[in-house]
C-alpha cells in the first residue's frame, strides 16, 4: 500500500471515530430508569403519578461503596421530609443486618453503586427499582443504584422513585426523565394525607 493510500485510510478512520465520539457525547443524560413489578399507568392528572406508598416507614441505608457523601444523603432526605414524608432512620455506610446484600430488603431503601450485574443505559445517571405488594398496593422495598458521577438533583430524584413516583416530563421538575430538563420544581410531590 503506497503512502497516499495510507493517508487516505487514516483520514477516513479519523472522521469515522470523531463522528462516533460526537454522537455519544451529544446524547442527553437521563436522570434515571426505574423498574417495578407493576404495569405502566397513563398520566391522568397534571402532576407526577405516584403508583404506591410505603406500607411502613422505610429506613434508608447508604451501602459501603455507594458514591454518596453523608452530606448528600442528609440533604436529599431533608428535601423529602419537608414535603411531608417520613423515614424511620438513615444509616450511612453502617449495615449491621446486611441489608445491602439482600435481594429483598423489606422495609428499606438501599443505596448502592452501579456494579457490573446492573443493566443501566449508558445515558442514565442512576436507576431505582422498587417493589409493590400486589395485594396491598404498598411498596415493600427499593434499591437505588448510583453512578460515581453524582449530579445535583439525582439523589432526590431517585428517592422520589423509591417513594413510588414515576417520571413527570414537565420542564424544571424534579421527576423529569431527562436530567438536563429537570430541576427543583416539586409541584405535586407533597405527601397526601
Amino acid at each position: 500500500m503506497d503512502d497516499l493510500a495510507k493517508i487516505a485510510l487514516w483520514c477516513v478512520l479519523y472522521v469515522l471515530m470523531t463522528s462516533i465520539v460526537i454522537y455519544f457525547l451529544s446524547q442527553p443524560a437521563k436522570a434515571s430508569d426505574f423498574y417495578g413489578n407493576y404495569e405502566r399507568i397513563p398520566l391522568i392528572e397534571n402532576r407526577p403519578p405516584q403508583v404506591a406508598q410505603w406500607e411502613r416507614t422505610p429506613t434508608i441505608i447508604v451501602c459501603e461503596h455507594a458514591p454518596i457523601s453523608q452530606r448528600q444523603i442528609i440533604s436529599a432526605v431533608n428535601f423529602w421530609k419537608k414535603l411531608g414524608y417520613r423515614f424511620y432512620t438513615t444509616q450511612y455506610k453502617h449495615d449491621p443486618m446486611n441489608k445491602c446484600l439482600m435481594s429483598e430488603p423489606m422495609g428499606y431503601i438501599v443505596v448502592h453503586m452501579v456494579t457490573a450485574g446492573i443493566r443501566l443505559d449508558e445515558t442514565s445517571l442512576a436507576q431505582t427499582r422498587f417493589y409493590v405488594d400486589n395485594i396491598t398496593n404498598k411498596i415493600s422495598y427499593a434499591k437505588i443504584y448510583m453512578r460515581s458521577d453524582v449530579r445535583e438533583t439525582v439523589l432526590e430524584h431517585e428517592l422520589g422513585h423509591a417513594l413510588g413516583f414515576l417520571h413527570f416530563n414537565k420542564i424544571n421538575h424534579l421527576m423529569n426523565e431527562k436530567w438536563t430538563q429537570g430541576g427543583w420544581d416539586k409541584e405535586g410531590l407533597e405527601r397526601k394525607h
